[in-house]
């Protein structure tokens, strides 16, 4: 893996997440957030408790585990962690961290309703953590779900944000209309099949991605090689950075194609089709896929001219975390505050039976994902 160069010293960082098989979500974010830091010059662990192609084939620069258990905090200085997976660490890591060093600590929630994407605010307090959100509604779910000890404020919302390699525009004005588009998604609804067969009986070229068709990581050229595309989530980060139409519609419904006027309200509950769970038959579908068309590429052309992308860079999101990791690490101050913050609160039996509780939830939640996963 080609590493820039980085102005700063390198960091040791630990990428935790339950699962890392499939080309899905919370994977994604984890093999995204895990190449983006080694590409930035860190030397990166990406842990979990299913490890296993075909995604971990695409880890390659990485160090890899599936022993979370095992893993030295203290040789840490940065920990991005989904899935509350630290509660997995014994009371003898907590200590020895508290004594040898503790690493800046970002809790990552993926959704706002998905079980194992809460936030553990005890914890959070603790560890004087960072906490990251994929986008504002998971954010704002998180904060009412803490009953008070996590801050909305204090959430970060990073937008499911686009790498690098995905931030390259097309010469030229965009085609008057659709000559092909791509399709991505693991669980299509039916309308969803029957519009991409109606697309290309009328001449336009498709391309599917996702669960029952073909089935890899998507590409940057995926994206610029398609005049439009059809999804949801952390797709549609990538067509803003391609600067391709994107087209809302998946299992949840979705609001159709992202202009101007639905740009931010889509935004906030991270391109999913939520907002108005909207459905369509296929017919109509296809019609407002090839309608609107013409319209949806003029402004996706012209987006940055309305709005800040800046917050759908990956990178931007990485430099800052970065930095303040570095803060932490070189702040004598910092690093023994925060020993002592853990040292008293492990002296505190309501504590350690918190993190005992928390601990047999995750082991629960490891084994379930490795009987799914046999």
């Amino acid at each position: 893996m080609m590493k820039a160069l980085d102005n700063g010293r390198r960091l040791r960082v630990l990428v935790l997440t339950n699962h890392f098989k499939w080309f899905a979500g919370s994977e994604i974010v984890a093999l995204e957030i895990a190449r983006g830091l080694a590409n930035l010059g860190d030397d990166v662990t990406l842990a979990a408790n299913v490890m296993r192609a075909p995604l971990a084939d695409h880890a390659a620069g990485l160090t890899l585990t599936d022993d979370i258990a095992a893993i030295d905090l203290p040789s840490f200085d940065l920990v991005w962690c989904q899935h509350d997976l630290l509660s997995l660490l014994p009371l003898a890591t907590w200590a020895r961290a508290a004594r040898d060093g503790l690493p800046h600590i970002v809790l990552v929630s993926l959704s706002p309703f998905e079980p194992y994407e809460h936030l553990n605010g005890a914890f959070a307090r603790v560890l004087s953590a960072d906490l990251y959100a994929n986008s504002a509604e998971t954010a704002d779910a998180v904060a009412a779900a803490s009953h008070g000890m996590l801050k909305r404020d204090d959430i970060h919302v990073f937008h499911n944000a686009a790498p690098a390699p995905f931030w390259r525009r097309a010469d030229g004005a965009p085609p008057a209309q659709l000559g092909s588009v791509l399709f991505v998604s693991n669980h299509p609804p039916t309308e969803v099949d029957a519009c991409a067969a109606m697309l290309e009986s009328r001449g336009v070229d498709v391309r599917r991605l996702g669960m029952g068709h073909t089935v890899r990581l998507i590409e940057p050229d995926d994206l610029s090689s398609a005049d439009a595309i059809v999804s949801t989530g952390k797709t549609i980060s990538y067509a803003i950075a391609s600067g391709k139409p994107a087209f809302i519609y998946d299992h949840f419904g979705g609001d159709g194609w992202l202009t101007g006027r639905n740009f931010e309200h889509n935004r906030y509950f991270n391109f999913s089709g939520r907002p108005q769970k909207r459905r369509l038959d296929a017919e109509a579908l296809t019609a407002e896929v090839l309608g609107g068309f013409g319209q949806a590429a003029a402004q996706s052309a012209n987006r940055a001219d309305q709005f800040d992308l800046s917050r759908f860079h990956l990178e931007h999101h990485l430099h800052a975390l970065r930095q303040r990791a570095r803060c932490v690490r070189e702040s004598g101050s910092r690093r023994l505050l925060r020993r002592a913050r853990l040292a008293l609160s492990l002296r505190q039996t309501a504590f350690r039976a918190h993190l005992e509780t928390s601990r047999c939830k995750a082991e629960v939640m490891r084994s379930l994902r490795r009987y799914l996963d046999l």
